[in-house]
């Protein structure tokens, strides 16, 4: 194959494999009627620690809505919206080498009694984020829909965050309102 047919192929298997890095579920009441709901409101909240991403994840989810037909009401609404996001850190480092194990118990070359061993090396961190959407019947008071995604985040590049949290939170609207007699899905 030529390297200029493969291009596209990897370019595909890289596309298709970000797509598959966010792990997106959507579950909700089957015994709601989704056809009743039209209007939404969002549910006070504290002032979030990272105002932009709060203000990009409500602008993503009140385009979602709008596109699936309901209107934004500051009265009565139908439905009450609310989201969570978290984010985990996990580090691992390398194992410091007392022993010179890593060598077969001989020093380096230029080792020195004084100098020990060679240095661990980087940490590794490893980052995953997780945002939970969810909508609750405002007269019953119960939630009806509720939509979480799972993705390794990147914080050197905010820029890609953003847009992670956009294609989340569009995979998730996909599947709403949920088609009368299914079940919950994972994607």
């Amino acid at each position: 194959m030529s390297a200029k047919r493969a291009r596209p192929l990897l370019l595909l298997l890289l596309c298709t494999s970000l797509l598959w890095a966010q792990k997106v579920k959507v579950g909700f009441d089957k015994s709601a009627n989704f056809e009743q709901f039209k209007t939404y409101a969002w549910m006070p909240r504290d002032t979030p620690g990272n105002p932009l991403l709060a203000t990009k994840i409500q602008l993503e989810v009140d385009y979602a809505l709008q596109q699936k037909g309901l209107q934004k009401t500051d009265s009565n609404p139908d439905l009450l919206v609310a989201y969570q996001g978290g984010v985990d850190a996990q580090g691992a480092t390398g194992a410091h080498d007392p022993g010179f194990a890593s060598t077969g118990g001989i020093p380096p070359p230029n080792a020195t009694m004084w100098g020990g061993s060679l240095s661990a090396g980087a940490v590794q961190q490893v980052v995953k984020g997780s945002l939970a959407v969810n909508l609750v019947d405002a007269k019953r008071k119960q939630t009806v829909w509720s939509g979480t995604a799972k993705a390794k985040l990147d914080y050197a590049h905010q820029s890609k965050m953003y847009d992670q949290v956009g294609k989340a939170i569009t995979e998730m609207f996909k599947q709403y309102p949920p088609a009368a007699g299914k079940s919950s899905s994972d994607r």
